[in-house]
């Protein structure tokens, strides 16, 4: 009757340990269903805005543009004041075609992220925020469609962030293609202590980070201390 008892007892367990295991399974499931599907939202809201800017904000500054210049070749007496409104505002337009460039995800499948690496740093440079050092190893990274899409949001993500919060004055950018696929953030800023903020609602950023990282079978490393900067990297999960 004992070994009875036990029997029942290791069968009932066996069971309930398999019943949290499948509860456990479907909860990741759609965790990961759920973050894609959010990335997807984000995204269309993205090329949305970018096309927006494209096609009506920068067609309106650039009708201001032609007005400027316009008046500029009827009034020259009026030069010294209309041609800095006019470099400023052709500034302008570049920086938004730019920007409006880096939503769309269209150009990143057509060009790469090689190149969409470029442009971004070409739309930073001239803000004036930090110094870039930008490296690359002149490869395309053998990436699929969404891997390269996350990288690059990833990316901008953490640009933001360092222009934003660090104070930095250098950032440096690496990106490589040639024996696997690495990309490299590490800035000079005031730093974070990132252990600590991933165990906080402080860190929910960081860690939003790594969990987009992986639904595109990426791995992010994060080494930052506060006073020394911080250093972002990000691979492929299977290298």
């Amino acid at each position: 009757m004992a070994a009875g008892i036990v029997i029942t007892l290791f069968i009932a367990g066996r069971q309930r340990l398999q019943q949290e295991t499948k509860i456990a399974q479907v909860q990741a499931d759609y965790e990961k269903e759920l973050r894609t599907v959010t990335n997807e939202v984000q995204e269309q809201v993205l090329v949305n805005v970018g096309r927006e800017l494209h096609d009506n904000i920068g067609q309106m500054l650039t009708v201001m543009h032609l007005q400027v210049e316009h008046g500029r070749l009827d009034k020259p007496e009026l030069q010294n004041i209309l041609k800095p409104i006019d470099d400023t505002l052709q500034s302008t337009i570049q920086q938004l075609r730019l920007l409006a460039k880096s939503l769309n995800n269209d150009v990143l499948e057509q060009e790469g992220l090689l190149k969409a690496m470029q442009t971004e740093v070409a739309r930073l440079e001239p803000l004036g925020k930090f110094t870039m050092h930008w490296q690359h190893d002149d490869t395309e990274p053998k990436l699929n469609k969404d891997q390269k899409l996350m990288a690059f949001r990833i990316c901008q993500e953490i640009l933001n962030n360092a222009m934003k919060h660090s104070g930095a004055k250098n950032i440096y950018l690496f990106l490589k293609g040639t024996g696997g696929f690495r990309l490299e953030v590490r800035d000079d800023g005031s730093g974070f202590d990132a252990e600590q903020q991933l165990k906080t609602a402080g860190g929910s950023g960081l860690m939003n980070i790594m969990k987009r990282a992986s639904l595109a079978n990426l791995i992010c490393h994060i080494d930052a201390c506060e006073g020394k900067g911080s250093i972002f990297m990000l691979q492929e999960a299977n290298t």
